[in-house]
C-alpha cells in the first residue's frame, strides 16, 4: 500500500506566522508616526498576512509539502514503513523507514 498527501509546510507556516507578527508589531509601531493612507495599507497588508497565517489549512496554495509512504512487508512478518516529505517552496524535507516485527521468528 503507498499514499501521497500535500499538507501544508510546517516551516512555511512558522515564517507565514513570524511575518504576520512582525507585520502587526509594524502597524503598532506606525499608530500616529506615519500618515493615515500609508497607516492604512499597512494594517491591510498586516490583516492579509495574519489571513494567510490562519488559514493556510483552507488554501490549496499552501499545500507545498509533498508526503509520500508505504506501508507493506506483512508476508515477511516485518511490517515496514517508509516515509518521505518535502517542501517544494522552501525545499524542508525528511525520510525515513522503520521496520518493526510482528512475529517473535521474523526478528532472528
Amino acid at each position: 500500500m503507498s499514499a501521497d498527501n500535500w499538507a501544508v509546510c510546517p516551516k512555511c507556516q512558522h515564517d507565514r506566522e513570524k511575518k504576520a507578527l512582525d507585520m502587526e508589531e509594524a502597524v503598532v509601531e506606525a499608530y500616529g508616526k506615519v500618515p493615515v493612507g500609508e497607516f492604512d495599507a499597512l494594517r491591510a497588508a498586516a490583516d492579509q498576512a495574519r489571513a494567510e497565517a490562519d488559514n493556510a489549512e483552507d488554501h490549496n496554495e499552501f499545500r507545498t509539502f509533498r508526503e509520500d509512504y508505504e506501508i507493506y512487508g506483512a508476508e515477511g512478518g516485518e511490517i515496514l514503513v517508509t516515509y518521505s516529505g518535502g517542501c517544494s517552496n522552501c525545499r524542508t524535507s525528511t525520510k525515513f523507514t522503520y521496520a518493526h516485527p510482528f512475529w517473535p521468528e521474523a526478528a532472528r
